[in-house]
């Protein structure tokens, strides 16, 4: 039991906490961002401005990282590598070809292998790199001989300024094509990736996505003639290495169905570059106090903020459903 002291001192706090009258705290703007964007920043901002605030601004830290992401980063690691020793495939045979880079990914796969959860899954996810790989090969042989290409850059910084704003982000590859000196830009996807030519347009003009256009307006800024936009799949072993691309073109591009090879029109682009510029005004200069959330349920299935959201939308999912 208590003891009659405790007891007073108890009623005493109680007594006071009624009539004690807390002031609201004020509400301050956010500080605006001042760092350099990245079309990954751009692109989490269109998908939900709560999630950019989490982790730009607050800078919360996300998940420790997943084995898909260590996945991703060991692949690029070891293509990278590669194409520096090989920047012209088409005068190499095919053996060759594949046997490095079998042994480029061995050597990137162990220099990562801490960042796995275990041995095991170090070695099933090398296992998946080593299948891919014979698809992608397959690929740039095919490519390769078609349409001979050198490749000229890897993991190339793309600094870009767009009025008074400064971008920043790296490309993965950079190849410039025999025939015509045109250069295009490539980017390796590890994860999931547009099913089409058209889904990835229909994504720029929504200005869900900006890291292509950004890439080719840095490209542009240096003097390269840019005349394809590529997307490499890498994810699923048991499927073939079959690239979106993107040709740039006049005007506006016209739909291509479920097509991988399509356009994207330089009045497409010059709309995304605008919406660039808006997003980054929105930012960096503007005094923002509210951060919506997405209205797409999916959009929070693997958001590692999505426990500290309160108004996040909820999931129509029958989790009882077949």
């Amino acid at each position: 039991m208590p003891s009659a002291e405790l007891l007073a001192i108890r009623a005493t706090l109680e007594e006071s906490s009624a009539t004690l009258s807390l002031e609201p705290e004020q509400a301050l703007p956010v500080p605006p961002y001042r760092r350099a964007f990245s079309a990954s920043a751009l692109n989490l901002f269109a998908d939900c401005e709560r999630k950019w605030y989490f982790r730009y601004l607050c800078n919360v830290v996300e998940d420790p990282g997943s084995s898909a992401a260590t996945y991703g980063t060991a692949f690029h690691a070891a293509l990278e590598h590669f194409h520096q020793r090989y920047p012209k495939p088409s005068s190499v045979e095919r053996t060759e070809l594949q046997r490095e880079l079998e042994q480029d990914i061995t050597r990137a796969f162990a220099q990562y292998r801490a960042q796995f959860a275990s041995t095991i899954e170090a070695q099933l996810q090398e296992r998946r790199a080593q299948r891919t790989a014979v698809r992608y090969i397959d690929w740039l042989v095919q490519r390769s001989r078609q349409a001979p290409f050198v490749v000229i850059g890897n993991e190339t910084h793309a600094p870009l300024d767009l009025d008074g704003f400064s971008f920043t982000g790296f490309i993965d590859r950079l190849d410039r094509e025999e025939a015509h000196d045109g250069v295009t830009v490539v980017d390796y996807k590890t994860g999931n990736i547009a099913l089409s030519a058209t889904a990835y347009r229909d994504e720029v003009n929504a200005f869900r996505e900006f890291q292509l256009p950004f890439y080719y307006w840095s490209r542009t800024a240096a003097g390269d003639r840019v005349t394809r936009l590529t997307l490499i799949p890498l994810k699923d072993p048991l499927l073939e290495v079959a690239p979106i691309e993107l040709e740039i073109v006049p005007g506006y591009a016209a739909p291509s169905g479920k097509a991988k090879r399509g356009g994207l029109g330089i009045a497409e682009l010059t709309a995304a570059r605008q919406r660039m510029v808006s997003l980054a005004q929105t930012m960096a200069v503007n005094t923002l106090s509210n951060f919506a959330t997405t209205s797409d349920p999916e959009a929070c299935t693997y958001c590692a903020y999505q426990f500290a959201c309160r108004t996040r939308p909820l999931t129509t999912t029958d989790p009882f459903g077949r």
